[in-house]
């Protein structure tokens, strides 16, 4: 009984003064960081790192937040080395074997928690998001045909035109600039810093065609749902009712993936509570699902025939023979966009950026086109826009695409996995089960010892004069192996 007044005692002293309170809880908060790093069941002490990343993942989430991940990543190994501690179980390892090693399909590791900050639709899990291993191989089954070489030779036409509209407009926008109008069209201003938005409008019309329509009416907006799931009940159902509201697309793009890696780096049971304080960031996110299930529920009732990526994951079954049902077909629809956006879209935008800031290499470029395709306006069959297969063998374009993915690339975190029961080894360094590991793509795309001391230039000659085998081995723009 002394024992319980005492502890009453002190508790009611607790509540009842805030600075007390204030205390106790730095207290525990501080010793729930300390003690984990003291007792080191990981035997990660010896990894270097920022002091703040080896008792918390505070030190992640604030790069991430600020969307400096990358750079941040790439600066602690320039100062730390091969092995740098980012987090109290993770460790980022910089070198060319530690790729297969740790995302090989036989390295044995699996997805970190971070993808669930990617779920929408309820938590439905899509073949990015999922970790089990067993439903991630049944997801990809269904999905395999979208993104067969054949699949995409079917797209042709349909990117053709959306390649036209895209440099009309850009002509459009050039002539008026020459005679000091400016570079508006529509309601977009054509600037160095917003050029990504033309080739996000251009993914969402590929992925979605005409339920966006953003590229031919020069906008970045479109109508959604005002209700997620509301839209997600309405697939196939003639005559539903739905409100609406007027949106973003592309600010709701850019804000949900780089929040949800915010999220991901935080331990789960902390986002609920961090995502009270970022409701504007959360609806963002939020739209984004909305988007798509509006752009989905509207495709299920058309009468058009459209081939582009819906319609191929329309046409996606399982062993059965069985369609996805709504909440599958939403999060995969939501996976193509966003993964769509953050591949496509950044990578064009980028490889047309570096182009127009190297004019010898665009010029380099334009007359090795020419040798193959003929002058733009010739009596050549192209029309004006070049075929794949004639195309597909010209090296040097490969080059300026590799190079533009490797100074900026879709995936240029290292994407975070969990080690095996087995525990593994990497480079020679024993990492126990649990701990989780990962190669940061944007600085072994930077290390001087595989593309020289001009690392940081954009050379798409050094792909022909450099060692290309040695370059192919540390070079990952989409990171590799299960995702």
């Amino acid at each position: 009984m002394e024992i319980q007044s005492y502890l009453h005692a002190i508790t009611s002293n607790i509540y009842g003064n805030t600075t007390s309170l204030f205390v106790v809880l730095t207290v525990i908060i501080v010793l729930a960081h300390v003690v984990p790093y003291l007792a080191d069941p990981a035997g990660l002490r010896a990894y270097p790192g920022p002091i703040l990343a080896k008792v918390s993942k505070f030190w992640l989430a604030w790069v991430a937040y600020h969307g400096h991940i990358n750079t941040s990543v790439h600066n602690a190994h320039e100062k730390y080395g091969t092995f740098v501690r980012i987090s109290p179980v993770e460790v980022s390892i910089l070198h060319p074997e530690a790729l297969q090693q740790i995302y090989g399909h036989t390295s044995g590791t699996t997805k970190s928690d971070m993808y669930g900050a990617f779920a929408q639709f309820g938590g439905t899990l899509s073949v990015f998001t999922t970790r089990d291993f067993v439903e991630h191989t049944r997801k990809r089954k269904i999905k395999a045909h979208i993104m067969s070489l054949k699949s995409v030779v079917e797209f042709e036409p349909i990117m053709h035109s959306h390649q036209r509209i895209l440099v009309k407009k850009w002509d459009r926008m050039c002539e008026a600039g020459a005679k000091g109008k400016g570079g508006e069209e529509g309601s977009c201003v054509w600037q160095p810093g917003n050029g990504r938005a033309w080739f996000d409008c251009m993914q969402c019309d590929l992925a979605f065609g005409s339920p966006f329509g953003m590229l031919d009416a020069v906008r970045d907006t479109t109508q959604i749902a005002t209700s997620q799931m509301a839209a997600v009940e309405s697939y196939g159902v003639e005559g539903a009712k739905l409100e609406y509201v007027t949106i973003s697309a592309v600010e709701a793009i850019n804000t949900a993936s780089g929040f949800a890696v915010f999220l991901g780096v935080l331990p789960p049971w902390v986002r609920p509570i961090v995502s009270c304080f970022f409701t504007a960031k959360i609806k963002s996110r939020d739209n984004l699902g909305s988007m798509v299930a509006t752009a989905v529920a509207k495709r299920l009732v058309s009468s058009v025939s459209r081939q582009d990526l819906l319609s191929k994951l329309l046409e996606g079954r399982d062993e059965e023979d069985r369609p996805m049902g709504r909440q599958e077909l939403s999060a995969e629809s939501l996976c193509l966009l966003g993964a769509g956006s953050d591949t496509t879209a950044s990578s064009t935008g980028a490889i047309t950026y570096f182009l127009a800031q190297n004019p010898t290499v665009q010029a380099k470029l334009q007359e090795t086109l020419d040798q193959v395709l003929g002058p733009p306006g010739g009596d050549s069959d192209n029309g004006d826009a070049a075929p794949y297969n004639k195309i597909k063998n010209i090296e040097y374009l490969q080059d300026v695409i590799n190079e533009g993915l490797r100074l900026h690339s879709p995936v240029g975190m290292g994407l975070p996995r969990v080690v095996p029961a087995s525990g593994m080894t990497i480079l020679g360094k024993a990492f126990a089960p649990g701990t989780v590991v990962s190669c940061p793509t944007y600085a072994l795309h930077r290390l001087p010892s595989v593309w020289g001391a001009d690392a940081e230039v954009f050379d798409p000659d050094r792909w022909s004069q450099g060692d290309r085998t040695t370059m192919l081995k540390a070079f990952a723009p989409f990171s590799t192996g299960p995702r």
